[in-house]
């Protein structure tokens, strides 16, 4: 059972989309002890941006909307693996290494408890990731079996409630999966997964789609853009800093909000090494410190300005979007908190999203598609 992100915090946690990169992109470190950071906090308004970024062209560059039958066939190629299926294995034993699919209900003193039970699941014996036992007493089940399985949790395991506790999984064994069949791409598959009914439909369709989402964009893709022709003369220390200790802080209360509560164990999870991360969170603090120096530019250019009325808007708008939930500006600023310690301010967050968005408009406005 892993602790949930409030609502409040959902809408704060917007580092991924101010840094353009995934939550796979940055494997980040991951405590438990200590979700905030510390850092000082700095604001745009310190600096000049034409002391740090000379301008390229930014207003009317092309952005290419067209698809590619590359990209289409990629689309082709996702819906035919999305639809591959495996022979269903209906007697016999199963052996360590297959998946199988089973049906189990975990209880603890004679009662199911949260999250201990599954129907219609795919496991792999040997690397299903459950507990201790599990997939040993599954495997030699013969389809069709109903078995029980006396087994007991890690004394350290996360949920408190099940620590070392004693408990019955009560599995069935529905079949084992046997060899993988993949689809034809053709009228029928377009039919049974899509909405469409032909392949031609279904290329025409999409292609459409990848054009729109690409135009919805057009304004990132044009700041990217703006960004390759631009000149940076230098990035400010403390800047980086500063951009370094938010995503820091942000990535370490995800992790904790998903669970994860210790540094080595995520990283041995992830493949990731503590000098790797922190050298891929060094680079893209960079990468952010530049598109927000990229970003004031523009906005002094184009006489773009955040005041502080505007932030105070933006502040309360949120919280009335979240009254229902119990919202008010005193928790949406120990929520923002949580989540970025002392790395930035909440008027400096909104400054930055609120310019970002205004920029972005701007680009998109100007942008000369390609379609």
């Amino acid at each position: 059972m892993k602790k949930q992100v409030t609502v409040i915090g959902l809408l704060l946690v917007m580092a991924m989309v101010l840094t353009g990169c995934s939550w796979n992109d940055i494997k980040a470190k991951f405590i438990g002890e200590d979700t905030a950071a510390t850092g000082s906090a700095v604001s745009l308004t310190d600096y000049d941006p034409d002391d740090y970024v000379t301008l390229g062209e930014y207003k009317g560059v092309e952005v290419d909307c067209t698809v590619s039958d590359e990209e289409i066939q990629a689309e082709i190629d996702e819906l035919i693996d999305a639809n591959k299926t495996n022979k269903k294995i209906k007697k016999g034993k199963c052996k360590k290494g297959q998946t199988v699919n089973i049906d189990y209900v975990g209880k603890l003193n004679g009662k199911a408890f949260d999250n201990g039970s599954a129907t219609d699941t795919n496991i792999e014996l040997g690397k299903s990731g459950y507990i201790d036992g599990f997939d040993d007493g599954v495997i030699g089940m013969k389809v069709g079996q109903k078995k029980d399985l006396n087994l007991t949790f890690p004394s350290d395991y996360h949920e408190e409630s099940l620590a070392g506790k004693d408990v019955v999984f009560t599995v069935t064994l529905n079949y084992i999966q046997g060899k993988e069949i993949t689809p034809e791409f053709n009228d029928a598959l377009v039919k049974k997964a899509t909405e469409y009914k032909t392949t031609d439909e279904f290329k025409q369709k999409t292609r459409e789609e990848l054009s729109n989402k690409k135009k919805d964009s057009a304004g990132s893709t044009a700041m990217d853009i703006a960004e390759k022709n631009s000149t940076f003369k230098s990035i400010p220390e403390e800047l980086k800093a500063s951009c370094r200790s938010q995503m820091d802080s942000y990535y370490r209360y995800t992790a904790t909000s998903y669970g994860f509560a210790d540094l080595n164990a995520f990283l041995q999870a992830s493949g990731m090494s503590e000098t790797a991360y922190q050298t891929e969170l060094s680079n893209n603090a960079e990468t952010l410190a530049k598109t927000w120096l990229m970003t004031f530019a523009i906005a002094k250019k184009e006489n773009i300005v955040i005041t502080d009325e505007d932030i105070k808007k933006e502040i309360d708008a949120i919280v009335t979007q979240n009254a229902a939930a119990g919202a008010d500006e005193a928790a949406l600023r120990d929520q923002f908190k949580a989540i970025y310690g002392d790395t930035i301010t909440l008027e400096e967050y909104y400054r930055i999203q609120l310019m970002n968005t205004q920029v972005i408009e701007l680009l998109s406005n100007n942008a000369k598609i390609k379609a």
